[in-house]
């Protein structure tokens, strides 16, 4: 990624705009987690946010709309380059030394892999040879190799079409619609929203200081299932506040002083009630953390709250001023930068960690959740797991995938290994010990026999 940044860089039209060289930074070191992260949804999260950083850089996006159809232009350049595919095919076949060297070379090829071959296959020397210097090249890895070879070609040859000749979609917004003759005929949708919000928030201040009782009495569900119950929603309603406040600003009059006093009355109660809906839907998971324990997922989630809170803010600062021109480009960045913290926080190890916290103050743990974390959080497993969980975990498992080359190297990996090195838990299993009680969502220490599963255990 950082050779075919490169690459694009060097083509680039805008590559010495401000934006531009700022955005290349925040790409590469979003892209230096595949080398720091061995969690997988970490680094697909870290790499997606870089490529939508880097397409924005090389188009200047600056706007709400124009940030998104920056990010399409990526692949859309598959087809607007095709023009000069063909071009290019055309001038190459006219190259009197090009078309004689690739046919030279699938030829050798073709000997080397014949006689090469049978040489290998008849005597034992030659053979290990061989090995040493061809990679495996098996059928599925010769179809992997190819796909992987067209798809990273395909990424490299777009993105360097898309630097070179970037759509003009820097200023691109929506058309001008109609604009309401009457103020009430935004402000009433927008009122009717504001109320709603602060009726849902008036109902969880009534579950908070009633206490448990009042809540099993009221909705018949306990104090976790009501937690559990409406964060998904609650996200999703922060969102959707987030398009209202926008699309307000959009239609909304400002032409008097009477409708900017409306307007930033109205979008000033709206945000600071969104915040405190972000800040009850916090509350909730943190709660949710604390009966149940942490996730990755969960970790996940608390922190794309805090962004849309930010996001929030940024919105209620736009509202006052009236003015947004910069708030597409804010939020571009502040995603790209909870990105980077995300990945820096090292989620699979904050969460064994904070798990291992609740089972060290005498609450179940999940061990059957904590081995299917990423090589990131193995250290902290080894240092902080007893004995017995450490061997069922680690005791029979292969860690050939730990030991990488130097093209390979993993920071999260190498950890891992080094501290796998540095104990004693790879091995056969201790006799006495049974895997089956040890590894499972409610272990609760040596020698305590597995209890049942709640039937109401969140899933």
């Amino acid at each position: 990624m950082l050779a075919a940044g490169a690459l694009m860089w060097g083509v680039a039209r805008y590559r010495s705009h401000p934006w531009a060289v700022a955005c290349a930074l925040i790409a590469a070191l979003l892209a230096s987690t595949t080398m720091l992260r061995d969690a997988g949804g970490v680094v697909a999260l870290s790499v997606l946010v870089g490529v939508v950083v880097a397409a924005v850089g090389m188009t200047l996006g600056r706007t709400l709309i124009s940030i998104p159809a920056s990010a399409v232009s990526w692949p859309l350049s598959a087809l607007r380059g095709l023009p000069l595919l063909g071009r290019t095919i055309s001038s190459t076949s006219q190259a009197p030394i090009l078309w004689p060297a690739l046919r030279t070379a699938g030829l050798s090829l073709v000997a080397l892999t014949l006689f090469g071959g049978l040489f290998a296959s008849g005597d034992a020397v030659f053979g290990t040879w061989a090995e040493a210097v061809i990679p495996d090249l098996g059928w599925d890895t010769i179809v992997l190799r190819t796909f992987v070879l067209a798809l990273i070609s395909g990424i490299v040859l777009t993105g360097t079409y898309l630097a070179l000749n970037p759509p003009e979609v820097a200023t691109m917004s929506l058309p001008k619609g109609r604009q309401p003759v009457h103020a009430w005929e935004w402000a009433v949708p927008v009122g009717l929203v504001v109320a709603l919000v602060a009726g849902f928030l008036i109902a969880q201040g009534t579950a908070m200081w009633g206490g448990h009782d009042y809540l099993r009495r009221m909705t018949g569900l306990t104090y976790a299932e009501y937690v559990h119950q409406g964060f998904a929603q609650l996200t999703t309603a922060t969102f959707l506040t987030l398009v209202v406040v926008a699309l307000t600003m959009r239609v909304a009059a400002r032409t008097t002083r009477g409708d900017r006093i409306l307007l930033r009355v109205l979008l000033g109660a709206l945000c600071l009630l969104t915040l405190a809906v972000v800040a009850s839907a916090l509350y909730r998971m943190a709660l949710y953390q604390e009966a149940y324990g942490y996730t990755v997922l969960r970790l996940f989630v608390d922190g794309f709250e805090l962004w849309l809170g930010l996001v929030v803010v940024l919105l209620l600062v736009t509202g006052i001023r009236l003015s947004g021109q910069w708030l597409a480009r804010a939020i571009l960045i502040s995603a790209a930068v909870f990105t980077l913290a995300f990945a820096a926080m090292n989620p699979d190890a904050w969460v064994a960690q904070r798990n291992i916290e609740r089972f060290e103050a005498g609450r179940s743990l999940d061990t059957l959740y904590l081995s299917t974390l990423s090589a990131d959080a193995t250290p902290t497993l080894v240092d902080r797991l007893p004995t017995e969980v450490t061997r069922c975990m680690f005791g029979l498992r292969d860690f050939a995938a730990l030991r990488d080359d130097a093209l390979a190297w993993n920071l999260g990996r190498d950890r891992a290994q080094a501290a796998l090195d540095g104990a004693d838990v790879v091995g056969p299993i201790a006799d006495g010990v049974d895997c089956t009680r040890v590894i499972t969502d409610d272990y609760r220490g040596e020698g305590t026999p597995l209890s049942s599963v709640p039937s109401d255990y969140p899933v």
